[in-house]
């Protein structure tokens, strides 16, 4: 994946200042990034953005150990705050006690009375209206009235249990809080190829609040959820500074870490510069344009 010559070896750790290892793999070439990535930004933008700008709160009510562990896995790897309750008690009282950003409720608790008795306290409550709280009903029935009640009672979204319904989940709070901030036109997420998992983000302006802390986020959300081929579409960025620099590193590390390629296209000979200036030009592959990458990843990747 990554072509180094022993030179560019050489440079990549000991800008790293990390000892080279006698057999050299992709993990320590990441643990060679990570330390760069403290370098090029005094305050360690990458490792600490996502936690010094606001993280949604986010509250899981669930009974089942594997659906609690599969959310809280996923989302906290996400960038969010997690809480959990695993009794309608749990959930009044942590929602007395916390501001939500979005409660993840499952219907049967342990029956569906439960659920929608829940849905219909949160929904009413002073405090969902004034913190803008999404209500998400998660759930493996097909029985329509009992979905129809749960939007009644106050439900923003209803996810049915399918086999990547965790994901949805994620893909869920990705859009509300791209819509929250208003993002969308300087953001693009868009599926090139679904069964070779390649997305493309195309970013219009790095400079806009939030723009950069929310790439990040996308970066990492994408991956996780198994959208790990990334191509990143800089057709409309002429520099770039060390700190956005920093997060096309968490881009790289995030595919890599689940075993897919972070690429960019249409880069602008400043941006190349860059890249250059902190050996990332070796690691991150560039290309000439959107379908050249796609070729790329169609050759790598296995359907």
């Amino acid at each position: 994946m990554i072509d180094l010559n022993k030179e560019q070896l050489d440079r990549l750790f000991e800008m790293a200042e990390i000892q080279i290892p006698e057999k050299i793999d992709t993990n320590d070439i990441s643990r060679a990034l990570i330390e760069i990535e403290k370098k090029i930004s005094v305050c360690s933008y990458a490792v600490s953005k996502i936690n010094s700008n606001y993280s949604p709160n986010i509250l899981i009510v669930d009974d089942l150990e594997l659906s609690i562990h599969q959310l809280c896995l996923l989302l906290s790897k996400s960038g969010y705050n997690i809480h959990i309750a695993r009794s309608v008690e749990e959930a009044v009282q942590q929602y007395k006690k916390n501001n939500f950003d979005y409660v993840l409720i499952d219907l049967f608790l342990p029956e569906s009375e439960d659920g929608l008795n829940l849905i219909s306290y949160i929904s009413s409550s002073e405090k969902t209206a004034a913190n803008n709280t999404k209500i998400l009903v998660i759930s493996g029935t097909d029985d329509t009235s009992l979905i129809k009640k749960s939007f009644v009672e106050g439900a923003d979204e209803f996810i049915g249990k399918s086999p990547k319904w965790h994901v949805d989940i994620l893909h869920y709070i990705r859009q509300a809080e791209n819509k929250r901030l208003k993002i969308d036109s300087d953001l693009e997420t868009r599926i090139e190829n679904k069964d070779r998992k390649i997305i493309s983000i195309t970013v219009k302006n790095l400079n806009k609040p939030n723009v950069l802390n929310e790439m990040e986020k996308e970066f990492v959300a994408q991956a996780n959820s198994g959208y790990s081929n990334i191509i990143l579409d800089m057709k409309n960025i002429k520099n770039i500074d060390t700190n956005q620099t920093a997060v096309l590193v968490t881009g790289y590390k995030s595919c890599i870490e689940n075993n897919g390629f972070f690429c960019m296209c249409n880069v602008s000979p400043a941006v190349n510069e860059a890249l250059s200036f902190v050996f990332l030009d070796n690691i991150i592959k560039t290309f000439a344009d959107k379908s050249e990458a796609i070729n790329f990843y169609f050759k790598n990747t296995v359907k």
